[in-house]
């Protein structure tokens, strides 16, 4: 399983699922950075409430998406590279490049390569869904319809707690075109099959997390869960909203991340959010609270 680094998942999942993570590039003061690798979360939310830095993000060239290929296919005979949204980044084309790269290597295993239609936690699901399922014998083809099933399923939902890097980047396009007229608010947007709307307008921290869980509730109801919480510079609100979920709903499956770098480049620090899908029944290895 190959993914790019967006796609906000613990490094203990990742670890233990084996999934391969092709990492976004950040280029500060003109400097280029390895998402995740050359630079963690925490240091770079530090760098950006100091607001000196000059950043700049893209997508992993297709050689990187190559290399992690060929890495995963020693390990098994079919890859499944997931990326974030085709409609957010180049990062979908890029990896269908490395694709021909590979056939031109005459490398052995098949890839393949899906769009997620989503991005941060919400792709981060999805691809664990994906890993598990390898895991529990499912061939590429069976595990290919899965997520393709799943894809229009998983939610996303986080809020801004500032405007002001959003409106910097010029990297959303209708979500930027929100921040002149947001001030004082803490927007509460979704994300889904690659378009973003917004939910809600909350003017204080407590009341966006508490529409947070409102929508969640409205949305899965008595229905088993599983979920992930993102921050971005916000562990203890995090932690609060996981303990809070998790006594409230039936979560097969809970964690927490960190908003990726790549990510937070747009959105700064402070973002809380929620991905989750009502699990269907079928039961997945190894799932962890």
């Amino acid at each position: 399983m190959v993914v790019d680094s967006s796609c906000c998942l613990p490094a203990e999942v990742v670890q233990q699922w084996g999934i391969i993570i092709t990492p976004h590039e950040l280029i500060i003061d003109g400097k280029p950075f390895r998402d995740g690798i050359d630079i963690h979360p925490h240091e770079f939310y530090q760098l950006l409430k100091g607001n000196q830095a000059t950043l700049s993000t893209a997508a992993p060239r297709p050689q990187r998406f190559l290399e992690a290929f060929q890495e995963a296919s020693q390990r098994a005979p079919n890859v499944l590279c997931l990326t974030l949204s085709a409609s957010f980044s180049a990062t979908y084309q890029f990896a269908c490049a490395a694709v021909q790269l590979a056939n031109g290597a005459s490398s052995p295993a098949r890839v393949e390569v899906i769009d997620s239609r989503a991005a941060a936690g919400a792709s981060g699901l999805i691809a664990l869904a994906a890993a598990q399922q390898a895991a529990a014998g499912y061939n590429l083809d069976q595990i290919i319809h899965h997520v393709n099933d799943l894809i229009p399923k998983v939610n996303l939902i986080a809020f801004l707690d500032t405007l002001y890097y959003l409106g910097r980047s010029g990297r959303v396009g209708k979500v930027q075109a929100w921040t002149g007229s947001m001030l004082g608010f803490k927007p509460v947007t979704e994300l889904k099959l690659g378009q973003a709307r917004m939910l809600a307008k909350p003017r204080s921290r407590s009341r966006a997390i508490e529409q947070l869980v409102e929508i969640m509730q409205q949305r899965v109801g008595q229905s088993p869960v599983r979920v992930n919480v993102m921050e971005a510079d916000a562990p203890e609100d995090a932690l609060a909203l996981s303990q809070r979920i998790q006594a409230q709903f039936s979560c097969r499956e809970l964690f927490v991340s960190q908003f990726t770098p790549v990510m937070g480049a747009h959105t700064g620090p402070g973002l809380l959010g929620v991905a989750f899908y009502a699990h269907d029944g079928e039961a997945l290895p190894g799932s962890a609270t």
